[in-house]
Parts: structure tokens; C-alpha cells; sequence
């Protein structure tokens, strides 16, 4: 299956919204989608709702964002409204690693937490 990946300006946010597969087949596009980004300076959020598969490729791809956003003063959060999709994180260990919400509101009330706070996040 393939992955439709969309950017859009929301307010002080960039969100990358995806549809479909993430994974070994369609995770370059998603990387090229995101070169056009600087994660370090920039507060990105990947929509996953209508994300239907995440492998470890999408995972390395997503852990690989958010080490370039902490490696500046960037912020990442990651929309995920679907406890089978966040089932991937918890299983990985990533869990505590990313910010989630279900909705972008969520996303951005946690990055504005952590962004007031650094040491909470």
C-alpha cells in the first residue's frame, strides 16, 4: 500500500499528516517529505490517525526526527488516537520517548508544557 504524506502551517506548528503504510516500502517518501523541514528549530507534529501499519523502518524513521529536534530547539509530537498503533511504541520501549495526544490540541497544549518546562518532558 502506498503512503500519502501532507504538510500544512497550523499557527506555530507544522503537522505532517500521513495516510497509509508506514513502513519499508514507503519510508523514504516520508524522509523526503521531511527534508524539506529543520526539525531542530522547528515544532513538528506527524499525524498518525490514518496510519494503518508501522514498522520498524517508520519507527527508526520517527525516533531519527526526534533526535534531530532535541539536537536543537526543536519539538516533535506525534498525533496517535489508536491504542493498537500506540501498542507499537509501548512494545518498543518508545513510549516515553515522544509526546502523543489524541488530537492535535492535545499535541500542542503537551509540546506548549514542555516547551515551559524542559525537565517535565
Amino acid at each position: 500500500m502506498a503512503l500519502d504524506v501532507s504538510t500544512a502551517r497550523r499557527d506555530d506548528l507544522t503537522v505532517v499528516r500521513l495516510d497509509g503504510e508506514l513502513d519499508i516500502y514507503t519510508v523514504a517518501g516520508f524522509r523526503g517529505e521531511l527534508d524539506r523541514l529543520d526539525p531542530a528549530a522547528a515544532r513538528i507534529v506527524i499525524d498518525l490517525t490514518e496510519v494503518t501499519l508501522l514498522d520498524s523502518s517508520g519507527l527508526g524513521a520517527l525516533v531519527s526526527l526526534l533526535n534531530q529536534a532535541r539536537a536543537g530547539t526543536g519539538q516533535l509530537g506525534l498525533v496517535c488516537p489508536h491504542r493498537r498503533l500506540r501498542r507499537v511504541f509501548e512494545i518498543t520501549g518508545l513510549r516515553r520517548a515522544f509526546t502523543f495526544g489524541d488530537d492535535l490540541d492535545q499535541v500542542r497544549d503537551a509540546l506548549e508544557a514542555e516547551r515551559e518546562d524542559p525537565g517535565a518532558g
